[in-house]
């Protein structure tokens, strides 16, 4: 079944951030980042920022096959030169390089009705919905730098809606290859009454 909702999603400049979590989250990437690199996710102490969580996810480089997550040491963020180098991969048309929830905030998870932790974008989205996701994070694996847009997400029955701030911070372990990400939403709105349906409920 396909999905032609429309998904508006307005980037901005970071300069635009306004609220006090996301601009706190800035803070600290900027000032944990290496002169000639990225910082390591492991600076990043969730004790510090406890009301933050909740709206938190962590967010990894993969690959899928076909649209499968290929399991193993694949799942954890491969290089293009990695699957080049196996003989079964790289003779398979469909690899695709995708992203995965390493773990959700509970208010995530709320709002979208379901937990993505340990999923794939291949295995959560489609269509539109996908395709942009997907640009998303590719711009930021090319950028290298915060990325912050205003959202407005349709909710089932396409008279409702999501209007939320969402900031991706990249990381990287090595201070140079990126191997995830920190999102963190702010929900500015929603309207509607839906329930359950779609890919977001209404949060109460």
């Amino acid at each position: 079944m396909s999905d032609t909702r429309n998904y508006a999603s307005d980037v901005a400049a970071l300069a635009a951030v306004q609220h006090p979590d996301h601009r706190a989250l800035l803070d600290f990437w900027y000032a944990e980042k290496p002169q000639d690199g990225l910082p390591s996710r492991e600076s990043f102490e969730p004790l510090d920022y406890p009301a933050m969580l909740p709206r938190i996810a962590v967010i990894e480089p993969c690959h899928v096959v076909g649209g499968q997550r290929i399991d193993g040491q694949w799942t954890d963020g491969v290089s293009e030169d990695a699957v080049a180098g196996d003989d079964d991969l790289a003779d398979a048309a469909t690899v695709e390089r995708s992203f995965r929830y390493r773990l959700a905030g509970t208010e995530i998870v709320e709002r979208a009705g379901r937990d993505p932790t340990g999923k794939t974008f291949h295995e959560l989205y489609r269509d539109a919905y996908l395709t942009t996701a997907l640009q998303t994070y590719e711009e930021i694996l090319a950028a290298r730098v915060p990325h912050f847009s205003q959202r407005v997400f349709p909710i089932g029955d396409g008279a409702s809606e999501l209007r939320y701030d969402r900031l991706i911070l990249p990381f990287a372990r090595d201070g140079q290859t990126i191997d995830s990400f920190l999102l963190c939403i702010v929900v500015v709105s929603q309207t509607g009454t839906v329930k359950v349906e779609g890919s977001f409920r209404r949060y109460t």
